[in-house]
């Protein structure tokens, strides 16, 4: 698993800029001496999660165990091609910083559905439209929501709680910038709610169903 650590770490010393929940945009020399979020001794162990990969995007989900034995991390790195050259924007736990600049510009009518077959269609239809039991009909069995800060709702009852207490009585709604998906996850940049810039991540499951959610923030 070192080797894994080993070729994000210079990934990441390859891109032209870094940005970073606590530094903003920066080098990539910067971000190593100055970031937390930095792959270093900090943490105990480092395990790659998930990748999602599309076009001149990459995805790649971690989940950091502290040193000092505090909880997972998760952090997510998406590292983007561009004719400016290559850059990489570092998501993860809302708690660790108060607030965070906005990032990328809002692509108005972009939206995180394929077509109207997409479960991710459906998805945001019912969240939109606060029908809570319309979304929760859309996960599988076992499907989750995972929060920034590794907070898990699993399954139609612990869904209905979290789900229950976000959409409230207007629904969720979120401006897109990005989009990475490989067919089987979505990877959105996007603004939350509150305004604050995120990647969510999207994994359908089998027809018509959701697996899971992931956010970064």
């Amino acid at each position: 698993m070192s080797a894994k650590i080993d070729e994000l770490k210079a990934a990441i010393r390859a891109q032209a800029s870094v940005n970073d929940p606590f530094l903003g945009e920066g080098s990539a020399a910067a971000f190593e001496a100055g970031s937390m979020l930095w792959p270093g001794e900090r943490w105990s162990k480092i395990e790659p999660f998930a990748t999602t990969a599309s076009g001149d995007r990459r995805l790649e989900e971690y989940r950091y165990t502290p040193a000092d034995g505090g909880p997972v991390l998760p952090v997510a790195f998406m590292f983007e091609q561009a004719a400016s050259g290559s850059r990489v924007r570092v998501y993860s736990d809302h708690h660790l910083v108060e607030d965070r600049a906005p990032i990328l510009d809002v692509v108005e009518r972009l939206h995180p559905w394929r077509d109207e077959g997409d479960v991710l269609f459906a998805y945001f239809k019912a969240l939109n439209g606060n029908r809570l039991e319309d979304v929760l009909d859309l996960f599988e069995a076992d499907g989750y929501f995972r929060h920034s800060n590794d907070e898990t709702f699993r399954g139609r009852d612990g869904l209905r709680t979290d789900f229950s207490k976000m959409m409230g009585t207007s629904g969720i709604r979120i401006r897109y910038c990005r989009l990475t998906d490989d067919a089987k996850t979505c990877a959105v940049e996007c603004y939350m709610p509150s305004g604050r810039p995120a990647v969510a991540v999207y994994e359908r499951g089998g027809p018509g169903r959701l697996k899971a959610v992931r956010i970064y923030l």
